[in-house]
């Protein structure tokens, strides 16, 4: 339910509206009916709950998720704090600032002297985080990406905006680890199936000799289906072997739970949530007495 939603914007316009109409409420007091208040009281004790539902599950989402070391962490859901690099160099594309993930806005002011876009790019290049005991692929497609750098610079009537993530900083990350779905996917089986079958036909006598059962010189439909399964078996076995010894790739879970990237540690995060639970419990019971006195 909150997987698209972003806590700066959630709790920067849950408060907007709960100082708004508290201001409107006290200025027109005296004219305001009871059912408006009522009504009103409760379209914000909605706004608080799921303010509040909403921190809760991020707060619960980075306090549970167990954190690990690359090298040491299982396939699943996990917390990873680490450095970021990358094996291609990333440059943001206003400003040329070398980095592993931007995010880019260009406006440009209308007839209403009003900043309108005009362009938006975001990378979705893979790049790697390390730790002390190995290193993994970050996919940033689907994740929140929060704590990032920013620069803005105006030229011509326009004006540019990139939020990136700089080359060897400090990152935190949390979500999906998966160290086989790239290897042993049927497109990848499939794939080497094919190799190893081209690699069989090079040497006839050699593939005679494994699949010719009845040795009549030709390899029929029964004996090309077992040569098939054959393949199949040995290009599993290798996609299993690379699955586990090869880079692990963590990416968006599939099952809506949270996918981020911050530049602050988790202990930030969870204080932060925690404070932001704290005010919209407070805001919510603060309602629901005033429903009571009216």
């Amino acid at each position: 339910m909150f997987k698209r939603w972003t806590s700066h914007y959630v709790n920067l316009l849950a408060c907007g509206i709960y100082l708004g109409l508290l201001s409107a409420g006290l200025f027109f007091v005296d004219a305001l009916s009871r059912g408006i208040m009522q009504q009103t009281l409760l379209g914000l004790s909605l706004l608080a709950l799921l303010a509040f539902a909403f921190n809760l599950w991020r707060y619960l989402a980075i306090a549970k998720a167990p954190v690990s070391t690359i090298a040491g962490a299982a396939q699943g859901y996990v917390e990873f704090n680490g450095i970021a690099s990358t094996t291609s160099p990333i440059k943001t594309p206003l400003h040329g600032l070398p980095c592993v993930w931007y995010r880019a806005w260009a406006y440009a002011r209308d007839h209403q002297n009003l900043w309108r876009l005009v362009d938006y790019r975001q990378s979705d290049a893979v790049f790697q985080l390390t730790d002390d005991t190995g290193t993994c692929t970050v996919n940033p497609q689907g994740a929140e990406v929060i704590h990032m750098l920013k620069k803005t610079s105006y030229k011509h009537n326009h004006r540019y905006v990139e939020a990136y993530l700089p080359e060897q900083m400090p990152l935190y990350l949390i979500g999906h680890l998966d160290t086989r779905h790239h290897f042993t996917s049927e497109k990848e089986v499939k794939k080497h199936m094919g190799q190893i079958i081209s690699d069989w036909k090079l040497n006839t006598s050699k593939m005679l000799n494994r699949f010719d059962l009845d040795r009549n010189g030709e390899i029929d439909q029964e004996e090309w289906e077992k040569a098939r399964a054959q393949a199949r078996e040995e290009a599993m076995s290798t996609a299993m072997h690379k699955a586990h010894t090869g880079n692990f790739e963590i990416s968006a879970p599939t099952n809506g739970q949270l996918y981020l990237l911050s530049g602050m540690s988790p202990d930030y995060l969870r204080r932060r949530h925690q404070h932001w639970v704290i005010l919209h419990l407070a805001v919510l019971t603060s309602i629901l007495i005033a429903l009571r006195l009216l």
